[in-house]
């Protein structure tokens, strides 16, 4: 198992459909922070709070993540 990208409070962008064959829905992207690391037996990688206006905290896998521009 390779290691995690991510750390807790790292700033992420966060796409639901990345692997999507519509370019509306792969290019999406909502700024979030990590909550939590979860463990290797879990089906997800981490916990998530989706920074929208919406405070939706929500369980993702790695490959729906991006690293955020530390700029903005």
């Amino acid at each position: 198992m390779k290691p995690k990208r991510f750390k807790v409070d790292d700033w992420v962008l966060y796409c639901q459909f990345p692997n999507s064959h519509y370019d509306t829905l792969k290019e999406e992207r909502l700024r979030s922070v990590v909550l939590e690391v979860l463990d290797k037996n879990s089906i997800y990688d981490y916990r998530i709070f989706i920074d929208n206006g919406t405070a939706t905290v929500r369980k993702v896998k790695e490959e729906n993540l991006f690293p955020c521009d530390k700029t903005k």
